[in-house]
């Protein structure tokens, strides 16, 4: 697939920067693939979401995919913030243009804003890498905020930081919240499987999604974070969690409830992991069904 972005430099990316460009992908596919997921999409339905499918976000995907290798390319050629900036706005037209959607403008943000910090981390330093995105976010933000969104309407009506806490915390709930669980939970006699479904139970506790606000006010919120705390609780008690989230997504479906934002931190948690190879690390028992992934890097 060809890029849909105006940006392109005959300079290859670093192995490290083309390798996490790679797993960023991988992660959002991971995200999408893992299933029950209550309000999302996933390989059983479209959650709160008539208007997607896992066809059309795979689409979507594979111009993310296309940008973060553009943006690899560009941040090795030391193409100034504007330009890096640039770059996102045109994948987030793009997608528009040729899904319909915004579906994976959160991941864009995200994604390209975790990719650029590590252009100055070439390592797997987690303390280092948050500080560097604590940088780059303060500088991104400098620029202002240029047009209204859902999210940046959520933040002010209900006072909270949401996406642009989240990167100015150098992505706290990402390297002191997600990420710590997983491991525990591998490190517990869990596998991949589990240990997924309890980081995704402390991130819908910890992420001021500003969807749920959005579409629900607090009380989707609320909803969101008592069921993630219960989440967590069935998975370390060994309980039957996959029929809870089954029944829970009915009825985030029934009050149009969503996650973006837990979605897009996911993802990140994944990449992240696939990254430093702690996805493929043998597990004890067989995981759930969140290995099987074709990522499309362009």
């Amino acid at each position: 697939m060809q890029s849909n972005t105006t940006y392109c430099t005959s300079d290859p990316a670093p192995a490290h920067l083309e390798k996490l460009a790679q797993d960023l992908v991988r992660g959002a596919f991971l995200e999408l693939y893992l299933t029950p997921k209550p309000g999302l999409v996933d390989l059983n339905d479209s959650g709160s979401h008539p208007d997607l499918s896992v066809a059309r976000m795979e689409a979507s995907l594979q111009i993310v995919s296309c940008y973060l290798g553009d943006l690899a390319d560009a941040l090795t050629a030391g193409e100034p913030l504007a330009g890096q900036v640039r770059l996102g706005t045109a994948a987030e037209r793009a997608m528009l243009r040729c899904t319909g959607t915004n579906c994976h403008r959160g991941y864009i943000f995200v994604s390209g804003m975790f990719l650029a910090a590590s252009a100055s981390v070439p390592s797997l330093d987690e303390k280092l890498l948050s500080q560097q995105i604590t940088v780059l976010a303060k500088r991104f933000f400098a620029r202002g905020e240029y047009e209204s969104t859902n999210g940046s309407k959520a933040r002010s009506r209900y006072k909270v930081g949401g996406v642009r806490r989240e990167a100015l915390s150098g992505f706290a709930t990402l390297f002191e919240h997600a990420l710590p669980v997983f491991r525990q939970e591998i490190a517990s006699g869990g596998n991949r499987g589990t240990a997924t479904y309890a980081m995704l139970g402390r991130l819908m506790q910890t992420v001021e999604d500003t969807t749920a606000l959005h579409r629900c006010g607090q009380e989707g919120l609320k909803t969101v974070q008592e069921d993630g705390r219960i989440l967590e609780r069935m998975v370390l008690e060994r309980e039957d969690f996959v029929g809870f989230l089954i029944e829970r997504n009915a009825h985030y479906v029934e009050k149009n409830l969503t996650m973006g934002g837990v979605a897009d931190l996911l993802g990140l948690a994944l990449a992240w992991l696939s990254h430093t190879g702690e996805m493929a690390t043998p597990s004890a028992r067989p995981a759930a069904p969140v290995e099987q992934v074709t990522a499309c890097h362009g």
